[in-house]
């Protein structure tokens, strides 16, 4: 048995890429052969990985489709014989970013387009997230099934960055979102209820922000405009830009808690994370945010940056809320280790 797993980008750091990294690394390790295929790669893991250009096609192997973007691996897959699975990592619907990018709206109309046109191009189709997996069977796919994202929890046990923990250290507490600037994950709400916190609460808080921030600069500029109209400067709204691996490890060993208003997820690995940490998790329930936290931290119902700022204030205050919560946070770790054991995904390959 041979297993290909094609992916529109591998990028260093990119969840989708990590997830393909490792399912190829269990596969290895099982003797069984496997290949990861891109149409792009970051210079850094061009020898991970053969460059869609200058692929061979293999006709007896079974192959994989990483779906998140559109792309040209779409209309190769369509017409390709064989053996085929679909990972779906979900799409980001196009309304979130109207107003904001003509761009970003005609690459995920057109990313909603193509997974429709490949409801009847494959044997195997699964959702990282029960919430991905319905919206494939709405659409129309069969054998559809629900795998979470493989994430190697191992890398989160390195050494933090000893000079970023001095550089961030202070008498704040520190409130951490972690995700690309994007509209859907709606930051302007996190703003408005550190705002709230910082008058009304306590002025010792601090906003910290791990993301790219030039993937959709005028979003970005437009919540940084938000934070300086409510006089909030950078030491009460930090956006730190996508960090190395040990400064990404330093702000989860310095938050005192996870805050995410995000308005659609698919899985949303930045929960898991916070689980990992045992960083207690407050989060709005949209799409698969519930589904990933798995009862393991506090979901809101509404918006309403007073009472989210009140229950921020409550776990930071209530030391038994706090166990109570990184008690559920390791239960959920346990939990999800169980379900994302690639063996799992293997015996469904192998039924093909």
């Amino acid at each position: 048995m041979t297993v290909e797993q094609f992916l529109p980008a591998f990028h260093f750091g990119d969840a989708v890429g990590n997830s393909a990294w490792a399912l190829h690394r269990f596969l290895l390790s099982r003797g069984i052969e496997s290949r990861l295929v891109a149409m792009t790669r970051d210079d850094c893991l061009k020898d991970k990985a053969v460059a869609f250009a200058e692929y061979q096609l293999d006709p007896h192997s079974v192959k994989i489709l990483h779906f998140a973007v559109p792309s040209a691996l779409s209309d190769f897959f369509a017409g390709l014989k064989g053996k085929k699975a679909l990972i779906y990592h979900n799409v980001t619907p196009a309304h979130f970013f109207a107003g904001y990018s003509d761009f970003f709206t005609r690459f995920t109309t057109a990313g909603r387009e193509q997974l429709q046109r490949l409801n009847q191009a494959f044997d195997l189709a699964v959702g990282d997230s029960t919430y991905n997996a319905d919206e494939l069977r709405a659409l129309g796919f069969a054998n559809v099934h629900t795998f979470p994202l493989i994430v190697d929890l191992d890398d989160y046990g390195g050494e933090p960055s000893r000079a970023y923990m001095e550089l961030l250290k202070n008498e704040r507490r520190n409130i951490v979102f972690a995700g690309r600037i994007m509209p859907n994950k709606k930051i302007e709400d996190l703003v408005r209820v550190v705002f709230f916190y910082k008058k009304y609460i306590s002025p010792a808080v601090r906003l910290i922000v791990v993301g790219n921030t030039r993937s959709l600069p005028k979003y970005f500029h437009a919540v940084s405009d938000l934070a300086a109209r409510f006089l909030l400067t950078s030491e009460d709204v930090l956006f730190t830009g996508h960090l190395p691996g040990d400064e990404f490890l330093a702000v989860y060993r310095l938050a005192d808690v996870f805050l995410s208003m995000s308005e659609h997820e698919g899985f949303c690995l930045p929960l898991l994370e916070s689980c990992y940490f045992q960083v207690p998790v407050l989060a709005y329930d949209a799409a698969a945010v519930a589904e990933t936290l798995g009862g393991a931290g506090i979901l809101l119902r509404d918006k309403d940056p007073a009472r989210a700022a009140g229950l921020v204030e409550q776990v930071l205050e209530s030391e038994p809320l706090r166990r109570q919560l990184q008690a559920r946070a390791a239960a959920r770790i346990e939990s999800y280790r169980r379900q994302s054991d690639p063996a799992v995904l293997l015996d469904m390959l192998s039924r093909l």
